[in-house]
This record gives C-alpha cells, sequence and structure tokens, in this order.
C-alpha cells in the first residue's frame, strides 16, 4: 500500500527542508529507532508534531502507554518549519461568520480558546525547562498600504472586543522610533499578545518531555495503514512491523494523505508557505534600514508576509507559496520571496540568502480546526486545520484531544463545533488546484487595495 497525496512527490520529500536554517543550527538527539517488528500500546498518535507531542505528554502523564510514530523524524514536518509565531489564531474565519454559525457564546468560547493555547505553550516551556530562544512582546500588523490604515484603526476596537485586549496603534514615525523601518509601511499596530520562539526547539523540548513520561518514540516509521481488529484494536501497520493500539490518533495535519484513513479524503487542504533567512546582520547594516526590532510582523496582505529578527540578527522572511512543489515551482517561490523582500527591505538588498525552506500548512473546508473523534467509529481520533497558526493551536488541540481520549472533562475552553467534522472540498484530490485562481485574485487584491 501507497500514501496518496494531493501535491507533487517532492513536497513530502527532502528537498523543501534542506535548507532549513532551524534544522541546521539544532540537532537534536534522536528520540526512537524505525519500527521493526510487532508491538502494542494502548494509544498509538500518528505524526510527530506539536499536536501529536502534546497530547502525549498529557496522556503520559496520566499513566496511559503512549507510542508515536513520524514518517521521518520528530518535528520534521510544520513544527519545525514554521515561523515561531506563538501567536492569536487558528481559524480564517471572520468574527461575524463564527457567531453567525455558532452562536455568541460558542463564538466567544473559540477566541478565549485561542488566548488560553498562548498561555499553555508558555506554561509548557516553563514547566520543562525548554530553552527556545523566546522573544518579542507580542505581534505587530503592519499597513502595507496608507488605505489600510484605517483598517487597523478599526481594528482596536475588533481586538478588544474578540480577545480583551487593549492594542497599541502606531503611526509611520513611531514605528521607526521602534526600529519597524521597511519601505511601503504607512503604520502598525501592536497586540501584546504571544511571542516568538525557535519553532524546532519547542518541538524537541515537547518530546523530551514526552519521553521522560515513559512514552515511546518510532521515527522513520511510515504508517500505511490503519485496520480495525477483531477485538475493538487498531492495527497500524508499518513496512516492518505493525502496532496495536486500543486507541489513535490522527496527528499529520498538511501531511495528511487521502487513504490513511480514507476518511481524511478532501477533508483537509495542505498550504504551501516558505521562508527566506539572511545571514547574521551587521548593527550598521540594521541601522541602515532601520529595522533592528525582534518584534514578530506581519503585514496586511490577504497573501501576507511574515517577518522577525533572530537574537543573532538574521531576518526571518515568510510568505506564502505556489500550488505546486516541483523543483522549478519551488525555486520560482524562492525568487519571488527574494523579490518582494528586497522591495520591503531595499538597503539590504546585497544581503545573502542562504536559507530558504518551505512546509505545508492546513486549511479545512469550514474554516476552523477540527479536534476530535472520527465519526462512527470508536477509538480513533482526529486533529487537524489550524490555518497557518499552528503554533499555539496545534499544541492546545492536543490537550484538548488527549482529555477528550481518556474520557474526562476540561477546565479549558473546547467550543463544541471543533468536534463537528469538517465538510470536504469540492474536486477531490485536484483541490490543490482552487488555490491558483485564489491566490491570481488575492495578489491583484493586495496590489490595488
Amino acid at each position: 500500500m501507497s500514501l496518496q497525496r494531493i501535491f507533487q512527490a517532492d513536497a513530502y520529500g527532502q528537498q523543501p527542508v534542506a535548507q532549513n536554517f532551524w534544522h541546521r543550527a539544532f540537532e537534536p538527539d534522536v528520540l526512537g529507532e524505525p519500527l521493526q517488528e510487532d508491538q502494542s500500546c494502548e494509544v498509538a498518535i500518528v505524526g510527530g508534531g506539536y499536536t501529536g507531542l502534546s497530547a502525549a505528554l498529557k496522556l503520559a502523564q496520566q499513566g496511559v502507554d503512549v507510542a508515536v510514530l513520524d514518517a521521518q523524524h520528530i518535528g520534521w514536518g510544520a513544527s519545525g518549519r514554521n515561523g515561531g509565531f506563538c501567536c492569536l489564531g487558528g481559524t480564517i474565519a471572520e468574527d461575524d461568520e463564527l457567531i453567525r454559525r455558532y452562536g455568541e457564546v460558542e463564538a466567544r468560547r473559540y477566541f478565549y480558546a485561542e488566548r488560553a493555547a498562548i498561555d499553555l505553550v508558555a506554561e509548557l516551556l516553563d514547566q520543562n525547562e525548554i530553552d527556545a530562544d523566546v522573544a518579542s512582546n507580542g505581534e505587530t500588523v503592519l499597513a502595507h498600504k496608507p488605505r489600510r490604515v484605517d483598517q487597523l484603526k478599526d481594528t482596536v476596537a475588533d481586538i478588544q472586543k474578540r480577545y480583551g485586549i487593549s492594542c497599541h496603534f502606531h503611526d509611520k514615525d513611531e514605528l521607526t522610533e521602534l526600529g519597524m523601518n521597511a519601505s511601503g509601511l504607512s503604520a502598525g499596530l501592536t497586540i501584546p499578545v504571544g511571542f516568538a520562539l525557535h519553532p524546532y526547539k519547542y518541538a524537541h523540548g515537547l518530546a523530551a518531555a514526552v519521553k521522560a513520561q515513559g512514552a515511546r518514540f518510532y521515527e522513520q516509521t511510515e504508517v500505511l495503514g490503519i485496520v480495525p481488529a477483531d477485538d475493538g484494536q487498531y492495527v497500524l501497520k508499518a513496512r516492518k512491523g505493525h502496532l496495536r493500539a486500543q486507541k489513535v490518533l490522527l496527528a499529520t495535519n498538511g501531511y495528511s494523505s487521502e487513504n490513511m484513513p480514507e476518511w481524511l479524503a478532501g477533508k483537509y487542504l495542505p498550504v504551501q508557505s516558505n521562508i527566506l533567512m539572511t545571514r547574521p546582520l551587521s548593527e550598521e547594516e540594521l541601522k541602515r534600514q532601520g529595522w533592528f526590532s525582534n518584534q514578530m510582523a506581519y503585514d496586511t496582505r490577504t497573501l501576507l508576509h511574515y517577518f522577525r529578527l533572530l537574537p543573532d540578527n538574521r531576518m526571518m522572511f515568510g510568505m506564502r507559496g505556489s500550488v505546486s512543489a516541483a523543483p522549478q515551482a519551488r525555486e520560482r517561490m524562492r525568487q519571488a520571496a527574494r523579490r518582494d523582500f528586497e522591495r520591503m527591505f531595499p538597503e539590504w538588498a546585497k544581503v545573502e540568502t542562504p536559507d530558504f525552506w518551505s512546509g505545508l500548512a492546513c486549511l479545512t473546508n469550514n474554516l476552523v480546526p477540527f479536534v476530535g473523534a472520527v465519526p462512527n467509529t470508536s477509538g480513533l481520533y482526529a486533529t487537524f486545520g489550524y490555518h497557518g497558526n499552528g503554533v499555539a493551536m496545534a499544541t492546545y488541540a492536543g490537550r484538548l484531544i488527549a482529555h477528550e481520549m481518556l474520557g474526562e472533562a476540561t477546565n479549558i475552553a473546547y467550543p463544541a463545533f471543533l468536534k463537528a467534522a469538517p465538510t470536504q472540498f469540492p474536486f477531490g484530490s485536484m483541490r490543490r488546484h482552487l488555490l491558483a485562481l485564489s491566490y491570481t485574485w488575492f495578489t491583484l487584491k493586495d496590489r490595488m487595495f
């Protein structure tokens, strides 16, 4: 059996991550060997990212025999490739849409969950003494055109209403004083909640905490099938062994497949995101451009740019990717990222950017995450669809699903609609091509408005 995925094979191989700065700058310990023979456990978790690790930690702390399996190694997917923004988010639905669909109470419960997700990451970092290069006091949204300034001013009231947070509006002169000077920026808005971190160090810090609780890891173990057994358990089939489990959690997010299990087909949409990283910048180079803040920031484009200065003065610059993962498309993505980087930071036009990598975020057709039991099954669970904000929300979803699997009540916010199975995207396995039309329209919209 082989896995059926909707991007080209290159998206799931080594090339997109070959120049990943996070991987190059931090070499973790090997956590587990490949599954070689038949084994058993109480709970099997497929996917060694934030979701799987957070769930595994909670389960193991409750004495559950947990095994985490990853096709590559822990943190190899989006959890070891993202920009390290631990911030509000997880849905791309507008407030009014959430309230219309689910009611005021459930929508408010979700907004509370977004804040609680950030607090959970901070708690896990502190309790497990994870050194993840934490920086930034909240996040700053930057108006990329003058006409977006009024939009930012309106956002002040929206954020206050949604989260109970007082934001700080910055005009262009204040942005310059704060060390956030880039071409085309007209104003900014700082939301004083959240922080930046080294995403790969965070993932492996979580994994170390999981292992300390007695859980097992099977790295380099691709799960090719999940088959219900006659005794009500599940058999996870790998190339060189089987793992029998009472319960199974699917935590593969954008790296999911159409047939593992077949229930997932059409319910998730992987989206490429790319990151460019400069070499360390000198104090003179920072001064010349006028960007010396370590604040994590993104602009008001629909196809947004996200960027931040790392503790060693490397500038990280990210943007959404192509609908193709072919090598030629990847090179075009690199060139596009470099062009946009130079437009925003013209004083760094000659600065080398030796690191460039890409990964897969994940959308749902419902525009909200799924965190629940797979319908019409017993003991099979899944969580995915964080819409590009997985550092906090994936961690939180892992905690939520662990409570669900334990069958215990939780005192943290768990909106009921997160348990509702996502509807399928149209066009089946060809659905990623829907993004091409969206990207064309969004690019035109961002230029004009």
